[in-house]
């Protein structure tokens, strides 16, 4: 009965969606000083709990979001802002940016710093519902603090330092500040759009147990690599291959004194396959594992996602369906995949 009313639900929803759909324009909106240009991205769902009978199925608003960005000075001065309303209204993101050194942007302010393969994409460009289990289980997602970036013909460079853990932070609770580098290398080749690199995030945190910073901070760090392939295959058909790898060490106390500290060893990484044999449709696939801790046994997480998109007009007008197998290794007959769908609109 659950199985047949989602299907169900799923195509009224589907069928809303392709009803409400809208085109416009890009426009700049008249301001005081340099430019202002305005956009959005509104993702709602239904969730559905395949196997789990005290699962809450549900309809959901995933996020409500809306953009505004401009230039004060052409090609020298910018600035982002991201504002969610979904819940209590908040600013997400203020970004200023600077374009004085050749080649070199540098960003000041709370963003998301280059740090996995997803944590910098936009939500509105995400392949799957997701983010991969190495941005889910490690990203230290918004960051006040200043980033470069400089780019030339093969290689990207990042260079940044925040206030660092805890994740979203608004302001920071110890004088360490967390290092980040980050180097993309996207090698011409033919048919082809082709991205590898590597990063780390160099962090420190609190000691907590109402102990204080000057006391001594906590490692956390996170060392990684990905790849990124975009295949032509032919005129009509895109291949699309994702990978990344991530170790973490990560110091906690096991007593409220400082030198009673212990080392804990994690790792994830995922791989996905996406083919786009037409433009309006994309068939996906990923595998994804992450391992608390590397010393003990059955304590290991894996997911495997199947899913489709299909574009009405690009990521602006677009529909996704997810299943979603959870495997925990030492846990039998868990009963917890995942039915997920998504329309998404942005402008």
């Amino acid at each position: 009965m659950k199985r047949i009313l989602f299907v169900v639900l799923t195509g009224i929803l589907f069928s809303l969606f392709v009803s409400s759909l809208a085109s416009a324009e890009m426009v700049e909106v008249k301001v005081g000083k340099g430019t202002l240009k305005i956009g959005g991205i509104l993702q709602a769902g239904f969730t559905f709990h395949v196997e789990d009978d005290e699962g809450m199925n549900a309809f959901t608003l995933n996020r409500a979001r809306f953009l505004f960005w401009g230039d004060i000075v052409p090609d020298k001065v910018k600035y982002f802002v991201q504002t969610e309303t979904n819940g209590t209204p908040s600013i997400l993101d203020y970004k200023a940016q600077f374009f004085y050194i050749p080649k070199t942007e540098i960003a000041v302010g709370r963003f998301l710093p280059n740090f996995t393969l997803y944590m910098p994409v936009s939500t509105a460009l995400l392949e799957m519902i997701n983010y991969p289990l190495t941005t889910q289980r490690f990203a230290v997602w918004r960051q006040v603090g200043i980033q470069t970036t400089t780019k030339t013909d093969y290689v990207d460079f990042n260079l940044g330092i925040f206030n660092g853990y805890p994740a979203n932070n608004f302001s920071d609770d110890n004088d360490a500040k967390d290092l980040l580098l980050r180097a993309d290398v996207h090698p011409s080749v033919e048919q082809a759009k082709l991205l590898f690199g590597g990063y780390a995030w160099i962090g420190s945190a609190s000691p907590g147990w109402g102990l204080s910073p000057e006391e001594g901070t906590l490692k956390r760090n996170r060392f990684g690599g990905f790849a990124k392939v975009d295949y032509k295959a032919t005129d009509d058909v895109t291949l699309k291959f994702r990978g990344e790898f991530l170790v973490a060490t990560s110091d906690y106390l096991y007593d409220n004194h400082i030198d009673s500290v212990s080392t804990t060893d994690a790792q994830a990484f995922f791989f996905h396959f996406g083919v786009q044999p037409i433009p309006q449709v994309e068939l996906l696939a990923r595998y994804d594992f992450h391992d608390p801790d590397t010393d003990v046994d059955d304590d290991a997480e894996s997911w495997f996602t199947a899913g489709v998109n299909y574009y009405l007009e690009g990521i602006n007008s677009m529909f996704y369906l997810n299943y979603i197998h959870k495997m925990e290794q030492g846990v039998v007959n868990v009963g917890n995949d995942l039915m997920v769908a998504q329309v998404q609109i942005t402008f």
